[in-house]
């Protein structure tokens, strides 16, 4: 269910205006820019019956798409749910999208962190993709279009995100998660890492607040080459490899931004260290590794790191 969804960026809208848009469209931006909203906005434009390039929030097929009940919305996340990206579930996928809608004018497919689609997962949908029937759309999000395979870029339009600024999302989280102080809306801005969906988490849920004053520990804590501090902001979250994941990810956005690395005095080169040593323990977190392993490898190379 969400409260609102974003507007369309200029190039989408014009599109959806023009009646122009395509049937296969991939949404690129770093974690956090708001990729997944902007898919579900996209599909609500295109399910909207006043067609007046976004999505009126009013009819019933906006009413729907906001409760997250619209039948011919098709979301598929390969983060949250990794066995959809499988497979026999894809070619049922393929075979459902040359059915028609069930109740509205199309039927839209979000196909969420595409990035971790196998290649011969995406090989399954590029057939349906390049001759894609009339009511059928695809919307695409990936945080890097190179990880698609060339053939799968060549039939979809890729439309880059920019990430919100922490004081741009500070001022969304006042509209959406009201009677905040300031200093809550911006502490929130800057563990969502200016996503003001993940922003309304961290202020309305207290485990995705905790996480994310983790995370921020565990890079100061690596800006600081200060390895007990490192292990003492990562141990708790070694019971459950997800939540574990999360962190990491988190820290590793973290790193990027640019409010941040000026609050911990982080150069560039520093953030980049940091970020290749998360990427690292990501990876080993995907191979099953010890977690308490990897974050005492984690802390062993907070004392490496240059600033």
């Amino acid at each position: 269910m969400f409260s609102t969804l974003p507007h369309l960026p200029p190039a989408l809208l014009s599109m959806t205006q023009q009646d122009r848009l395509v049937h296969s469209i991939n949404l690129e931006g770093e974690p956090g820019s708001g990729r997944r909203q902007l898919a579900m906005a996209l599909a609500g434009a295109i399910l909207c019956e006043k067609q007046g390039g976004e999505m009126c929030g009013q009819c019933l097929p906006c009413r729907k798409v906001l409760a997250g009940a619209h039948s011919d919305i098709t979301l598929v996340d390969g983060r949250e749910d990794p066995e959809r990206f499988k497979v026999d579930l894809l070619r049922e996928l393929r075979a459902g999208a040359y059915r028609g809608p069930s109740e509205g004018r199309a039927k839209v497919y979000i196909i969420a962190e595409a990035q971790l689609l196998p290649p011969v997962s995406q090989n399954i949908l590029l057939k349906v993709i390049e001759e894609p029937p009339p009511d059928t759309f695809f919307i695409f999000t990936c945080d890097n279009k190179f990880r698609l395979l060339p053939t799968i870029l060549s039939r979809v339009v890729t439309v880059p995100l920019r990430q919100l600024t922490v004081a741009e999302c500070q001022q969304r989280l006042r509209q959406r998660v009201p009677d905040r102080t300031d200093e809550e809306y911006r502490e929130a801005a800057l563990l969502a890492c200016g996503s003001p969906g993940e922003g309304e988490k961290i202020l309305s849920q207290p485990q995705a607040a905790k996480r994310a004053r983790a995370a921020r520990e565990l890079v100061a804590a690596m800006a600081a080459r200060d390895p007990y501090r490192a292990m003492a902001a990562a141990t708790p979250f070694e019971k459950e490899r997800p939540v574990y994941g999360e962190l990491l990810e988190t820290a590793s956005r973290l790193c990027a931004l640019p409010e941040l690395r000026q609050e911990l005095a982080l150069s560039p080169a520093g953030a980049a260290g940091i970020r290749a040593r998360l990427a690292r323990a990501a990876e080993r977190n995907r191979q099953n590794g010890y977690l308490p392993l990897l974050t005492s490898a984690l802390a062993a190379q907070a004392a490496r790191l240059r600033n």
